[in-house]
């Protein structure tokens, strides 16, 4: 039998104690959302932002996981994550007033815990309430409550311009186009500018397709 006490330490038994930070077994299945790891013939369902689900291997693969164990008085629930640091971004982001883990994995789908970090850091409420769920007042909390409570992560640099700059027109419209059908912002902004680097077409419409099929690896 199983009992979970309030610091999401489960008990196996008398006076044995097992926190599961960590899942290494073979992949079962796969989904944007959530998926299934085997370890030792059990099968753990784990959800996952997309940060995390675009860097898992094939199913059938061995896969590891750092995890934390959200415990309610009506559920526990389990999240995985590509490494520690996303799993601290996840841990501070429940601590916030309204977050859930919902919408925490919300927004580590939407920023690598590098651009996390940065948009925090920078006060950038626009982008923060860009991820669906996050609004203006929540993206405020956001700043505010986190600011001078992030985990150690190296800021991305900035870049010198690219070729594809000069598609930005072509850029903002395919980005619309996407954003209406409810991707976030930061996913798609990533997305069509890895398709605009690697296609040669600059036919709207193909370019949507091309960048969609990349969202729904």
């Amino acid at each position: 039998m199983v009992h979970v006490c309030c610091n999401g330490t489960a008990y196996l038994g008398k006076g044995t104690a097992a926190v599961i930070s960590q899942l290494a077994g073979t992949l079962l299945e796969k989904m944007s959302a959530s998926v299934v790891i085997g370890v030792g013939g059990v099968g753990f369902d784990v959800g996952v932002s997309l940060y995390t689900y675009d860097r898992l291997p094939e199913v059938g693969q061995s896969v590891v996981l750092h995890t934390y164990l959200l415990v309610r008085e009506d559920a526990l629930s389990l999240y995985g994550f590509h490494d520690r640091t996303e799993r601290e971004f996840f841990v501070r982001l429940l601590s916030v007033s309204g977050i859930g883990a919902r919408m925490a994995l919300a927004v580590l789908s939407g920023f690598a815990p590098p651009d996390l970090a940065q948009a925090i850091l920078s006060g950038d409420g626009r982008r923060l309430s860009g991820v669906p769920g996050i609004g203006k007042k929540t993206a405020e909390r956001i700043i505010i409550e986190l600011r001078d409570k992030l985990p150690a992560v190296t800021l991305p640099q900035p870049t010198a311009p690219s070729a594809v700059d000069g598609d930005e027109p072509l850029k903002r419209d395919v980005v619309s186009a996407l954003i209406n059908f409810g991707w976030s912002p930061p996913v798609v902004e990533k997305a069509v500018a890895q398709t605009l680097a690697e296609e040669t077409s600059r036919e709207l419409s193909y370019l949507i397709k091309q960048t969609m099929k990349r969202l729904y690896r």
